[in-house]
């Protein structure tokens, strides 16, 4: 069974709630006990009461009742024994299923924040909708294990052990009857384990890929109306969707031939203990009553032995889920503290990079013994092509990524050596997609800095110039932007991320691109924004525009000297004459 990998994925998950799953599986061994107490009322009715037979043994206490008071005797233990059976059934499924939730909560925390903390170099590669499958369907197939585990798997366990015994007792040679068929059940059992599995695991890798595939065109929806790409949109969804129906399909397929040859095998067990207890009845070595109670529990007994082997498709599912939960907490690509790492300085003299290489892929270097030196306090703009690796220069600052090679220093202390949260206080990041909440204009801005007061933030948006369109959003600071900011247009986003920068306090701002795919007149606000919102504060920009450029104190070219003659303030170009391939800039 694949018990323990539904149960260790969960973790300190499984342990913190160790005690409800322990009360779920005590109620789960009452509840066998009295299971196995229920076949006794109709003996009593059909030896008893129906056929004369003395009342000896442990039932001699009842020798002066008459029939009819036996059978009515039978027929209330019924029952009770059935209320009692349904009351713990109850909660059983209380206990269990509440705990089971619980650690599920935990578990997507968990694998939520792991999520968060991973290189972006994983990011790179595991699309956000892959992802929100494996937080969603994945952890809920897992909970459906450790569900199946406490109220499916343990109760069959301990029915089947307790049924064997009482048989063994009962009658051996019935017992070793009802159990020729199943060595050969356990066989295909395993065998039907692994094919299950397999095809659960497939049909999981298709539905990640659907929910990848969604979430790309959906996020992308404007861009698919306007290129009038509906039909194609479509078209991917449904190939993707068909994948999905024809994996699913198959481990349906493979689950359901496995359903009557079980059924086969135990009705064939059955009537084998039906023809051989007969004979026994008609003999007189076993009464009527006797036989049932034996048919009782042969029931008993295969009725556990049937669900262990229908739970190998549930433990199946959760097993194939538990991989893809795996590969998110198991994985190691993280930008990580060393022990006993520094608060990073606070950015009084100067930021260097001193030699750094660096390059996303093993075989496609984006910057080679790349050297630049910022004062504190000097704006510092970064030119070149796209893919040159201007951008790389802004999230190597940030510790996003770490150098390959070279060092970059923060008042001569090299970032690795600091912790990452105190070097990532010490910037304030404009990104080239100035990514907005589904929020209001002031919760955006106080993103930027958790402890911002309102008066911060309203500062921060006179500082960027988000006042000069706020009077004209029906809520002002309080007006919700929607997914992306998309009631703004792009100028007004820039701004709003520039106010997110601002208020962090953070001594040196990042702007990658500030003003790209902007109008002259949204550039030129967004300009006026950032020399009002930068004032006394280190800055490096990423930019094309030559009118950004000329706010600079210092121009470096990442692509030679070609861009000596352009106009600045005016400006010092650096040729850093540096070997640069493919990256992202």
């Amino acid at each position: 069974m694949k018990a323990p990998l539904s149960l260790s994925v969960a973790g300190p998950s499984v342990r913190q709630h160790s005690p409800a799953l322990a009360a779920a599986a005590t109620l789960v061994v009452l509840q066998v006990g009295v299971t196995l107490l229920r076949p006794w009322p109709l003996a009593l009715a059909v030896d008893h009461a129906l056929g004369g037979r003395p009342l000896t043994g442990r039932l001699s206490s009842l020798a002066g009742m008459e029939p009819a008071e036996l059978l009515m005797l039978a027929g209330a233990a019924s029952i009770v024994l059935t209320v009692v059976d349904g009351l713990l059934e109850l909660m059983i499924l209380q206990v269990a299923e509440g705990a089971a939730e619980r650690i599920g909560t935990e578990l997507r925390a968990t694998m939520f924040e792991r999520a968060m903390t991973r290189s972006l170099r994983w990011h790179d590669r595991m699309r956000s909708g892959e992802l929100v499958s494996r937080l969603t369907t994945d952890v809920g197939r897992v909970l459906d294990g450790v569900v199946a585990l406490t109220t499916s798997f343990l109760p069959d366990a301990v029915t089947l052990v307790g049924v064997l015994v009482l048989l063994l007792a009962f009658d051996p040679s019935l017992l070793l009857i009802g159990l020729t068929v199943v060595p050969v059940l356990a066989g295909l059992a395993v065998r039907q384990r692994a094919r299950i599995r397999a095809a659960q695991q497939a049909a999981r890798t298709e539905s990640g890929r659907l929910a990848g595939a969604t979430t790309d065109l959906l996020r992308n929806v404007r861009a698919v109306q306007a290129f009038g790409r509906i039909d194609h949109a479509c078209g991917e969804f449904a190939d993707r969707n068909r994948a999905v129906l024809e994996a699913e399909l198959k481990a349906v397929r493979v689950d359901a031939r496995w359903t009557p040859v079980a059924d086969i095998l135990l009705a064939i067990g059955s009537a084998l203990v039906l023809v051989v207890g007969g004979l026994s009845v008609l003999d007189g070595t076993l009464t009527v009553g006797e036989l049932l109670v034996v048919s009782s529990y042969l029931r008993s007994l295969y009725a556990p032995v049937r669900g262990l082997t229908r739970l190998s498709a549930v433990l199946a599912k959760a097993g194939a889920s538990a991989t893809r939960v795996r590969e998110v907490l198991e994985c190691p690509e993280a930008v990580t503290d060393r022990a006993g790492a520094w608060v990073a300085p606070p950015l009084a003299q100067d930021v260097r990079f001193e030699k750094v290489g660096f390059r996303y892929e093993p075989d496609q270097p984006v910057l080679d013994n790349f050297n630049l030196r910022i004062a504190a306090g000097e704006t510092v703009c970064l030119i070149g092509p796209s893919g040159m690796g201007k951008s790389t220069v802004l999230h190597l600052l940030l510790r996003l990524y770490d150098v390959n090679t070279g060092r970059v220093l923060i008042d001569g202390v090299n970032v690795r050596y600091c912790r990452q949260l105190t070097v990532r206080s010490r910037f304030a990041y404009v990104p080239q997609d100035p990514w907005l909440l589904d929020a209001t204009v002031a919760e955006n801005i106080a993103f930027g800095n958790p402890a911002a007061t309102r008066a911060d933030v309203l500062e921060a948006g006179r500082n960027a110039q988000v006042d000069e369109f706020i009077g004209r959003l029906p809520h002002g600071y309080d007006t919700s932007l929607g997914e992306s900011g998309i009631r703004l247009s792009g100028g007004q986003r820039r701004r709003i991320a520039i106010a997110r920068a601002v208020v962090s306090y953070a001594p040196m701002v990042l702007l990658d691109e500030p003003t790209a795919s902007l109008d002259p007149r949204s550039a030129a606000a967004v300009v006026n924004a950032i020399q009002t919102a930068t004032a006394h504060r280190t800055v490096l920009l990423v930019t094309h525009d030559r009118d950004l450029a000329a706010i600079a104190d210092r121009v470096v070219s990442l692509a030679g000297p070609e861009l000596r003659d352009r106009p600045a303030k005016p400006p010092i170009v650096t040729d850093l004459r540096q070997t640069t391939a493919g990256g992202r800039g």
